[in-house]
């Protein structure tokens, strides 16, 4: 069995499968065991952290044990508080058989009721206070002393916590007999491995409670919030009522998610629509035309300023300033190499390259037009000086042309020409002018965040321009700290777009189909900027679907049915054929063989499979239409001593009043019964049946079973008092001649105080009860039991034993049952026929006088 449970856990889920390897090793789950399931259980669907677990498997079988050590009751103390019962009153019980005896309204239901409490009862039933004494009743204080095995110490129960071990004692009372016969029961006892289906029943019980609470948590909608806000038939709407498990948050994502161009259609639609609101849209449209030109000029402007503050601007006049200092290097060798030491200082620079070429500018167009400068030809005269050129004057003017027109000079010359017109662009740049402070003042009427940003962009662009500007007249790198362009034109020239669109849209003739359009539009992206606004809300929606579908999907493995349809195949198989067995065999020990019942599987539920008796011939007429109320109490011990065999589990057990109803037909078989199993385990007998009692008394006798007796009665002090004797009408002959000494000793005692009348009283219903002893001697002693009273049957086997017996015999029987006849109460005698009540001392000679008559006979018949 325990290796089909192993096989079968491979396909459980994993928490069920630690589960079941905790119950193998400690035989319950703990409140930290299901927190501990609760999160392997969650952390499969993604609720909690992946756990690491550790599953039932092969090396956990061997190191199952076959059972428990049996459970016995050792004593019940009453301190107070529970129904009538009297307080401080101890029940003890014996080992084997314990029979407490007392009359209806003695206490046996409270100590009943007590032991249900405790142990294992179909019915447990509340414990009452004492509802009927006129005040508050007080708290109850009971404790139960009980064994397990072979330990030398006892364990106690007091009522606060359920205890495993003490529960393994069962009960049976006369509710326990109407859910055997009239109603499904479980087989409470279960071998081991078996029970491993009830208790993962109960595992998951308590697993899915713990899921559910946290389901629960997460069932609170923040949507609730948002939906109203988001108008109706829109994109998000939709998204919003769609939500589910399923949805993907990149798709919300992507809806809240407004593009640059997107967020300005959405500023131009609203303008539009409220342009086409204008009471006169033809001058609406002029108006913006003329703004849209001013924006336009405005563009041009910033593109131009953009263009001259460019990286690839900047970088270029710098870079042409460092190729002009190269050049300017280069230039200086050649006039060294070119010009003698004796030159003007400055010969071969700037200035002086400039007063060259002025003077090639007045040679050519006006001293000498048409020839070569410089003109050094015999009788040419300087242009400067005006004086005739000698051999030497003209050779230096012809090294002065070639180092002006070298290759070196030309470019210097150039990037002269083209660093000082990049640097113009810098310094006469203008970006901010009063014409574009009102326009920015204008824009800022309706579109205040550009209009602010167009500022703050030129603001930017002005200090570049200054950085640039002062490193270059500096002669400096640029400075670390300039800041980089801000590129603004664009926005700007997006306003320029839709003022066109406004003024496109004014003048087209569908206004109104366009204006709807136009407003579905702007509903759209306005319900896309709520969502932008809202969108944790939604994502934290969505993780809320799919967290309480997870969780959904949790709960479902904790779903008993296939645990419920293993246990019935398994118990089919290993108990159920057992249990029915067991029960016709009690049948036949109790003697029921006159109406065909069986036990009959009756479904299951919750890892359970249920039985219930039923007529085999009839199955679906109800037992209790048919059998007696005698019959009906045997079917149902029956039935519960079928259950106690499918367990290796000889605990206690206890019985209130098992023949309340019985005929005298069964009395006899069910003592039997109770007996012989008192030899296996601890039979505890509530009982006010006198004739029940006295069965029980004679069958462990014959089976020489020991046994305990317990006596309870009501006294002033309550019901339940207890004492450890038989009452009178059930006791022996030895104890009732026990029993007359000590009401001798009670009776001397007044005696001797002087209280005569007490006394008197005493001594009459001692002689009373002397006289009841010589009847019970008469059929116990004298007649060998062949006969006595409360025994249907006569033992005719002791029939040769009275053949000893005498006419002294008789005589003393006759003498003293007619001298204790004298005191009996109810016997009126003539006054002058009155005698005096016999002292303590004759009364006790009358009680040896019994003691000495039984003693005498059993001794000569042990000859």
């Amino acid at each position: 069995m325990i290796q089909e449970i192993l096989e079968w856990s491979y396909e459980r889920p994993a928490w069920q499968r630690d589960a079941l390897r905790r119950l193998v090793r400690n035989g319950e789950l703990s409140e930290d065991d299901i927190d501990f399931l609760t999160t392997i259980c969650k952390s499969s669907y993604g609720l909690a952290e992946q756990t690491e677990i550790a599953p039932l498997t092969q090396d956990d079988v061997p190191a199952m044990a076959a059972g428990a050590a049996p459970a016995s009751l050792v004593s019940i103390f009453h301190q107070r508080g529970v129904n009538a019962l009297a307080e401080d009153q101890t029940l003890s019980f014996g080992p084997h058989l314990t029979v407490v005896y007392g009359d209806n309204a003695a206490g046996k239901t409270g100590y009943t009721r007590i032991l249900k409490s405790a142990c294992r009862a179909r019915g447990q039933e509340k414990i009452l206070g004492n509802v009927i004494s006129g005040g508050a009743p007080p708290s109850v204080g009971v404790s139960i002393k009980y064994r397990v095995g072979a330990e030398p110490e006892t364990r106690e129960w007091t009522g606060s916590d359920e205890d495993e071990s003490i529960s393994r004692v069962s009960v049976f009372d006369t509710q326990s007999a109407a859910v055997y016969l009239t109603e499904k029961t479980d087989v409470a006892f279960r071998p081991f491995g078996l029970d491993l289906f009830d208790k993962l029943v109960k595992a998951c019980k308590a697993i899915r409670a713990n899921l559910e609470a946290e389901q629960r948590a997460l069932a609170s909608n923040a949507l609730s919030a948002v939906q109203p806000q988001i108008p109706d038939g829109t994109a998000v709407a939709k998204l919003l009522a769609s939500i589910s498990s399923l949805t993907n948050p990149e798709a919300a994502q992507a809806l809240a998610r407004l593009s640059p161009e997107e967020e300005a259609r959405l500023t131009l639609l609203e303008k539009s629509l409220v342009d086409l609101q204008a009471n006169d849209p033809e001058k609406l449209a002029q108006q913006l035309s003329v703004r849209a030109g001013r924006v336009q000029a405005l563009v041009r402007q910033l593109n131009e300023i953009e263009s001259v503050l460019s990286a690839k601007a900047v970088a270029d006049v710098f870079a042409v300033r460092t190729d002009g200092q190269r050049k300017r290097e280069d230039a200086r060798r050649l006039r060294e190499a070119t010009f003698p030491v004796d030159m003007l200082t400055g010969t071969g620079s700037e200035t002086w390259t400039a007063l060259w070429e002025a003077a090639r500018e007045f040679s050519n167009e006006s001293a000498y037009p048409g020839q070569t400068f410089p003109v050094v030809e015999d009788g040419a005269r300087c242009v400067l000086c005006q004086q005739d050129l000698g051999h030497a004057a003209s050779h230096r003017l012809r090294q002065f042309e070639a180092f002006v027109t070298s290759s070196s000079e030309k470019e210097l010359r150039g990037l002269r020409e083209r660093f000082t017109q990049l640097r113009k662009g810098f310094v006469d740049i203008k970006i901010g002018t009063e014409a574009v402070d009102d326009l920015l003042n204008e824009i800022r009427i309706d579109h205040r965040p550009l209009a602010d940003a167009i500022s703050a962009g030129l603001a930017t662009n002005e200090r570049r321009r200054t950085a640039v500007v002062l490193g270059l007249t500096k002669d400096e790198p640029l400075a670390d700290d300039c800041p980089d362009l801000v590129n603004i034109a664009d926005k700007a020239s997006a306003l320029t777009e839709q003022l066109q669109s406004r003024i496109e849209a004014l003048h087209d003739a569908r206004t109104g189909e366009l204006k709807e359009k136009m407003s579905a539009e702007v509903k759209e992206l306005r319900a896309r900027k709520l969502l932008a606004k809202h969108l944790q809300t939604v994502l934290d929606e969505i993780e809320r679907k799919k967290k309480y579908a997870a969780y959904g999907l949790a709960i479902d493995e904790t779903k008993t049915q296939a645990i419920t349809q293993k246990s019935t195949t398994v118990t089919k198989t290993v108990v159920s054929h057992k249990l029915k067995e067991s029960f016709r065999d009690e049948l036949t020990k109790l003697n029921f063989r006159h109406v065909e019942v069986e036990l009959r599987e009756a479904g299951g539920s919750d890892g359970v499979l249920y039985h219930k008796l039923a007529l085999t011939r009839a199955p679906g007429v109800e037992l209790p239409k048919v059998v007696s109320e005698g019959e009906q109490r045997c079917l149902s011990i029956a039935a519960f001593f079928a259950e106690l065999s499918t367990a290796d589990d000889p605990s206690g057990i206890v019985f209130d009043d098992p023949v309340s109803s019985l005929d005298y037909r069964w009395r006899e078989s069910v003592a039997r019964r109770l007996v012989q199993e008192s030899e296996v385990r601890q039979v505890i007998v509530f009982t006010h049946d006198v004739v029940f009692l006295l069965f029980l008394k004679q069958i462990a006798e014959e089976l020489k079973v020991g046994q305990l007796d317990q006596h309870i009665r009501q006294l002033s002090k309550g019901a339940g008092v207890c004492v450890e004797e038989l009452p009178w009408v059930a006791m022996p002959v030895k104890k009732k001649i026990g029993y007359l000494k000590n009401a001798h000793q009670a009776a001397d005692k007044l005696y001797r105080n002087g209280h005569q009348d007490a006394y008197e009283k005493d001594a009459k219903h001692a002689y009373g009860l002397l006289r009841e002893a010589w009847e019970r001697a008469l059929e116990e002693v004298l007649l060998g039991g062949i006969v006595e009273r409360f025994r249907p049957s006569i033992q005719t086997q002791q029939v040769a034993m009275v053949a000893d017996v005498t006419a002294e015999d008789c005589r003393e029987l006759d003498a003293a049952m007619a001298k204790c006849s004298r005191w009996l109460t109810g016997h009126d005698q003539a006054a002058a026929a009155r005698a005096p009540v016999p002292e303590p001392g004759e009364l006790k000679g009358d009680i040896e006088a019994l003691e000495n008559w039984v003693d005498a006979i059993r001794r000569r018949r042990k000859k």
